[in-house]
C-alpha cells in the first residue's frame, strides 16, 4: 500500500514538473516573440511623405513656423497634411543622439501619423545599421473657460485591449503597441525633441485657440470659438 501511494505521489510530481515546465517554456517563447517584434522597425510606408524622403526625391517642405506666424497675424486657419510636416521634420530636425551610446546609435529621422483624433509621434533610429523605431500616441484635449480655450495635450492613445479599458495604449516598441507606463523607458527622448521645436509648439499648440487632428490632417485656427449664450 505504501509502495502504491509513493508510485502515486511520484507520478503526480511528476505531471507537475513537466506542467510547470512546459507553461515556463511558453512564458520564455512568448517573451522570446515579443522581443523580435520590437525589434523589427514598424511599418512607416504608409506615412505621408516616406516615399518621398526615402527616395531622396522629396519636394522643398512647407515653412511650418512661417505658415503658423502668418495665420496668428491673419487670425485664419492653417490645415498641415501628414506630408507637409513629415517633408518639414526631414529638413528641420537637428537633434542627435547623445550620450555614451552616440557613436553607435543614431537618430535618423522623425515621423508623425495623422488618424482620427490621435497624432503618433515616430523616432526612427539607427542601431549599427538595423533600423529601430519608438513612438507615443498624442491626442489634444481643449476646454472653454472665462479665460478662452485651454489647450492639454495628453499621452493617450484609447484602452489597451477590450477587456482591460482602463489599461491605456501609450505608443509603440518597434511594431508592438505597449501599455503607457512602458513609456518611461523613452519619455526624455521625447521631451528633448519637443525642446527642439519649442517655437512650433508654442505657435501651433499654445496660440490657436481650435486645434484637431483629422486623418492625415492637422487643422489649427487661432480664432476664438464665437460663444452660443443660451442657444441649442
Amino acid at each position: 500500500m505504501a509502495k502504491k501511494d509513493k508510485d502515486s505521489g511520484e507520478k503526480k510530481g511528476g505531471c507537475l514538473g513537466k506542467l510547470f515546465g512546459l507553461i515556463f517554456f511558453l512564458i520564455l517563447a512568448g517573451l522570446g516573440a515579443v522581443i523580435y517584434f520590437i525589434a523589427q522597425p514598424q511599418d512607416l510606408s504608409d506615412l505621408g511623405g516616406y516615399s518621398q524622403v526615402s527616395t531622396g526625391e522629396a519636394r522643398k517642405p512647407r515653412d511650418i513656423q512661417v505658415a503658423l506666424r502668418k495665420a496668428i497675424e491673419g487670425d485664419f486657419s492653417v490645415n498641415l497634411s501628414e506630408e507637409d510636416i513629415n517633408l518639414w521634420l526631414e529638413q528641420q530636425l537637428k537633434a542627435r543622439q547623445g550620450g555614451e551610446l552616440g557613436e553607435w546609435i543614431t537618430l535618423k529621422r522623425v515621423w508623425v501619423r495623422l488618424g482620427d483624433g490621435i497624432a503618433e509621434v515616430i523616432i526612427e533610429r539607427d542601431v549599427l545599421g538595423h533600423a529601430l523605431t519608438t513612438s507615443l500616441f498624442v491626442q489634444v484635449e481643449q476646454r472653454d473657460g472665462d479665460n478662452g480655450v485651454t489647450t492639454e495635450i495628453h499621452l493617450h492613445g484609447g484602452p489597451f485591449h477590450d477587456d482591460f479599458p482602463k489599461l491605456t495604449r501609450g505608443g509603440r516598441f518597434g511594431k508592438v503597441v505597449v501599455p503607457q507606463g512602458f513609456l518611461l523607458i523613452v519619455l526624455a527622448d521625447f521631451r528633448k525633441l519637443a525642446e527642439t521645436f519649442d517655437p512650433e509648439i508654442e505657435l501651433g499648440f499654445q496660440r490657436m485657440a481650435r486645434i484637431k487632428i483629422e486623418e492625415d490632417r492637422l487643422i489649427l485656427d487661432p480664432q476664438q470659438p464665437t460663444s452660443t449664450g443660451g442657444a441649442f
